[in-house]
């Protein structure tokens, strides 16, 4: 799949939001609620704007990665693969890439979290390896360990 990641630019805000929204809107408003203000200013403050890339597959956007470089490991915020572009493997194609990534940096191991209602989300990572580091009510820690990763 000839699958690569291109920066999101910071005029590219407002389409970056749209897509988090679509995808996190239901998760995030069953547990926290959603404001539209609040999740704009997250965005905005709590994430760097080059942990942000589009997903793009032959020339088309089909998602956003957002995750953040640390000194033996990845840790990955968001993965989103619009709606109509999903069940066609890109998630599963996207993270092997990330895994080739951090394991050509010498990085350990990959780390997310996922909304624990999210099942499907959880179901995806664990079917490629990651396990559960740690959870609560509302939320999944899963790690995926670069050890043993054949690049």
């Amino acid at each position: 799949m000839d699958i690569h990641l291109s920066a999101v630019s910071e005029d590219e805000f407002d389409a970056l939001f749209s897509v988090v929204k679509q995808s996190l809107y239901v998760y995030v408003d069953s547990v926290f609620g959603w404001d539209d203000d609040f999740q704009r200013h997250r965005l905005k403050t709590d994430y760097e704007p080059n942990w942000f890339y589009w997903i793009e597959v032959a020339a088309e956007r089909v998602g956003l990665l957002c995750f953040k470089p640390y000194a033996c490991a990845y840790h990955i915020h968001l993965l989103i693969v619009l709606p109509e572009f999903q069940n066609q493997q890109i998630g599963k194609a996207m993270m092997y890439e990330l895994h080739h990534r951090a394991h050509r940096e010498n990085r350990s191991r990959v780390t997310l979290s996922s909304f624990a209602c999210n099942t499907n989300a959880i179901r995806f990572y664990q079917s490629l390896g990651y396990q559960v580091e740690a959870r609560d009510e509302h939320f999944f820690s899963l790690a995926f360990s670069l050890a043993d990763f054949q690049a």
